[in-house]
């Protein structure tokens, strides 16, 4: 049997399958303290289970969301080693960020050697302020890491923890590999102490199968691999809706997917079966980062929502949430309250949230059924306006390769699945507000604990060969290996493959799984003079996301 659970903003999900079968669904509302309320959810979803039933478990979390959003980041210096070009002070993050003397050219060689006393000059400052993980960036890490190798390895005895930019990804992207490198170093302790207490409680329940974590991109990583990059386990209920969307549906043709959840609706777009990947790196909080993702967007409008109405008559649907909805003790009318009362809902106190609707009829001038239909209108109508904008943003990206010229395909949804706990009541709505066909799948209301559930583990890798240098570097697998002139693309993918194979391996994949694409490939001659003195191949290869083998939903 397979254990998913899901953390949101209001409830926390968590089924029990079995094959193709869900044995079993809970959902509680999400206190303030995490490990509490998975303590929680363990015990209610694992009654009357054995524990040696559980082979397979995995979990979508925000505690890496929420720490970002709310601030609560570890202190963490930066010591960065840049050269020519911008500032990299423009792109300065956290209490102590030094750039030190020493820097590598565009192809990753030496142009000036690290000082090493600005090294430690810039450690000792760090350490002064009480700070004791750092980030460690280099412009052109990729091509060469030799030197954020050499300024961890001296400054390794004084810090708990170092992060360095070359794992982050093979994009050369400078300002989004410092803010990335910076929040895996900020959030290690808080993401290690999570891990840890994680695995006591399933180290005490005796469940002893392979545990994962749900990714930005849909994909899954093994929970005591995902300490060397914690950032990568943010956002993860956005790609918890996708991929429950896929295993609960199948999403042929475009499909629009939302979420409607109690705080926020979460909408993505996918094409036969397939999300759409951005392809520059997820944007969390304040930070840019090269951390890949399914394209998401998140409205501050669920069924929690305040409802409010202005004084020129406007009813506005979010985006604040001021605790639960009136039928459940809450201050503030909100759309589940709309539902309650129109007997959409069997839950709750069905007098305060008729109530509710009153009061917001008498500022509208109708009864509190009629107030109670405006408000699930409104809604609906705020869900398909930023639905349609959401669209527009996509299509509107810009090109940069030739290939993407060539292949533009804009996204026309032909279709809306809709999952969450209000589904299947505000489904009419958004129809009529969209003017496209809305469907709910079976477990609409656990889809998220579904999809994290039945992800597969997903991986990316960068080749770049540099055969003038005699050298082909996969930074994300820390791999350099000499080569001649003779290197050519087929050895390139050959590579690429075996190590994207190997690295999906280390952090949990099946072999029956690894089902590999290559996203990028391109070819350069280098020139000197009137000759060609090499090439410069560079391959980007991952493992998309998709469900494990052992789930086999008829589609």
């Amino acid at each position: 049997m397979i254990l998913g659970l899901d953390v949101g903003g209001t409830q926390t999900d968590t089924v029990l399958i079995d094959g193709d079968r869900i044995l079993k669904a809970t959902k509680i509302p999400t206190g303030d303290n995490l490990l509490l309320t998975l303590r929680t959810a363990l015990d209610g979803i694992l009654s009357g289970v054995e524990p040696e039933q559980i082979e397979r478990m995995a979990f979508s979390t925000t505690l890496a969301t929420n720490a970002i959003v709310e601030d609560r980041l570890g202190r963490t210096g930066m010591i960065i080693s840049a050269g020519p070009g911008i500032d990299p002070a423009c792109f300065s993050v956290g209490p102590s960020f030094h750039v030190v003397e020493g820097c590598l050219d565009h192809q990753g060689f030496e142009a000036v050697p690290l000082d090493k006393s600005s090294v430690m000059e810039a450690a000792e400052k760090i350490q002064e302020e009480g700070i004791n993980t750092i980030g460690v960036v280099g412009k052109f890490s990729v091509r060469n890491a030799a030197h954020e190798l050499q300024i961890s390895d001296w400054v390794k005895g004084l810090f708990s923890h170092v992060a360095m930019g070359h794992s982050v990804s093979g994009g050369l992207n400078f300002p989004r590999r410092i803010f990335t490198t910076y929040l895996n170093a900020s959030l290690h302790e808080l993401h290690t102490a999570f891990s840890g207490a994680l695995t006591h409680i399933l180290d005490e329940k005796n469940l002893h199968g392979p545990r994962y974590l749900l990714k930005p991109d849909g994909g899954t990583i093994d929970l005591m691999r995902s300490a060397g990059s914690p950032a990568r386990t943010a956002q993860s209920g956005p790609a918890a809706s996708v991929m429950g969307a896929l295993a609960l549906d199948g999403c042929r043709g475009a499909t629009l997917v939302l979420d409607v959840g109690g705080t926020t609706t979460d909408m993505s777009v996918v094409l036969d079966g397939m999300p759409r990947l951005n392809p520059h790196g997820v944007k969390l909080g304040l930070y840019k980062t090269l951390i890949r993702s399914i394209i998401t967007h998140s409205l501050g409008t669920g069924g929690d929502s305040v409802v409010q109405v202005k004084t020129n008559g406007k009813m506005t649907v979010g985006p604040l949430r001021k605790g639960p909805p009136v039928a459940f003790g809450g201050a503030v009318a909100t759309p589940t309250d709309a539902l309650v009362t129109l007997g959409l809902l069997a839950l709750g106190n069905k007098v305060a949230a008729k109530a509710a609707m009153e009061e917001l009829g008498s500022a509208l001038g109708c009864n509190a059924e009629a107030a109670a239909e405006r408000v699930l209108q409104q809604m609906a109508e705020t869900i398909a306006q930023s639905a349609r904008a959401f669209v527009y943003d996509i299509n509107a990206q810009p090109v940069y390769t030739i290939h993407q010229v060539l292949n533009e395909e804009k996204i026309v949804p032909a279709s809306v699945l809709i999952v969450g706990g209000p589904a299947p009541h505000i489904a009419p709505y958004v129809e009529k507000a969209l003017g496209l066909p809305c469907r709910v799948p079976p477990h609409y209301d656990v889809a998220n604990a579904v999809g994290a559930a039945v992800a597969r583990v997903t991986a990316q890798v960068t080749l770049q060969a540099d055969t003038e240098r005699g050298t082909v570097i996969i930074p994300e697998a820390g791999e350099e290996h000499k080569t001649d002139r003779r290197f050519d693309m087929d050895q390139a993918i050959a590579m690429a493959r075996k190590t994207l194979c190997r690295q999906a391996m280390t952090i949990g994949a099946e072999d029956n799984s690894l089902e590999t694409v290559i996203t990028e490939k391109q070819v350069f001659n280098m020139m000197r003079g009137y000759r060609t003195v090499g090439r410069n191949i560079r391959l980007k290869m991952s493992i998309t996301p998709g469900l494990i083998p052992q789930w086999k939903r008829s589609l």
